[in-house]
């Protein structure tokens, strides 16, 4: 496990070690300093993992794996479900996808979806959601977080994530990749019931999560202003009101502005906070579907 301590180090730490780092090489490393310690926010992240998770579930083939007529670990205890996912991805991202740690915490999510049909493609779309939508997400609200060096590294490392779980048929390029995830939407999204109610349960999740139930009505609107038009008409979910995608997009210009301005984190995972009831160090048997749980 990397050090906490920030003992040293510049208020612009981990900028500067982003621009000193090669994408091509050290694409694990710049998406565990871009995704985890520059921009870690638990609750920014979880909204854009719920964003993300919504745009698979717009495919009804993967839906229904998740869904699996209302018994999916996401419909009887979402918020378990889906913390630990975040510490799958904390550790790809701390430790490396091809480090021993990160190596053992992909086989173990493997152990987990081996029992489900789940084809190659299924697949390469959940990737290319992980790739993209940490960009396209504040993007779509008129922010740019990400550098096109933090871009470039966050596409290689799931890139990286896949090759090591054992895909095949993953596009080299960003832009290929981004052509061949638009084509599988146009091919492939629909509503389906079992959709919507991962979305639903997702999205209420969220809001319970960070808000007291008067408030919670905030939370599910936030999480609607970051989605398309066209995802929320597939699950059939309201559009955002006029005029709170343009206040969400003055929210997220304020938090760039910020953290722009104040020092950088220390060192964090998400991991930290997703999988505080795991410590410092998880037993990745413990973790996730089925988990293989110590007295």
């Amino acid at each position: 496990m990397k050090s906490k301590s920030n003992t040293g180090r510049s208020r612009r730490w981990a900028r500067n070690t982003i621009a000193e780092l090669d994408p091509r090489v050290d694409d694990a490393r710049i998406t565990h300093l871009s995704a985890e310690v520059r921009y870690g926010d638990p609750v920014l992240t979880a909204a854009l993992y719920t964003v993300a998770f919504l745009r698979q579930m717009a495919v009804p083939s993967i839906a229904a794996v998740v869904h699996r007529g209302g018994r999916g670990p996401i419909m009887r205890s979402t918020r378990k479900r889906n913390d630990d996912t975040m510490v799958f991805f904390g550790e790809f991202m701390q430790n490396g996808h091809s480090s021993e740690r990160g190596r053992a915490a992909i086989e173990r999510l493997n152990e987990i979806h081996a029992p489900f049909p789940i084809t190659n493609d299924q697949s390469l779309y959940t990737l290319a959601s992980l790739s993209f939508e940490a960009a396209r997400i504040p993007s779509f609200v008129g922010v740019d977080l990400l550098t096109d060096r933090e871009k470039e590294a966050n596409l290689r490392f799931w890139r990286g994530v896949g090759k090591q779980m054992g895909l095949h048929d993953i596009p080299e390029t960003y832009d290929e990749f981004w052509d061949w995830s638009c084509r599988y939407e146009r091919d492939n999204w629909a509503f389906s019931a079992g959709g919507v109610a991962v979305a639903q349960a997702m999205i209420d999740d969220y809001a319970a999560r960070w808000l007291p139930p008067r408030l919670q009505f905030l939370g599910r609107a936030f999480v609607a202003a970051l989605c398309e038009d066209e995802l929320l008409d597939v699950h059939g979910l309201p559009r955002p009101k006029r005029g709170v995608r343009p206040t969400i997009g003055v929210v997220l210009r304020l938090y760039a502005i910020g953290r722009r301005i104040l020092p950088d984190p220390q060192e964090r995972s998400w991991t930290d906070y997703f999988g505080s009831e795991y410590g410092s160090c998880p037993h990745l048997a413990e973790v996730g579907y089925r988990g293989k749980r110590t007295p």
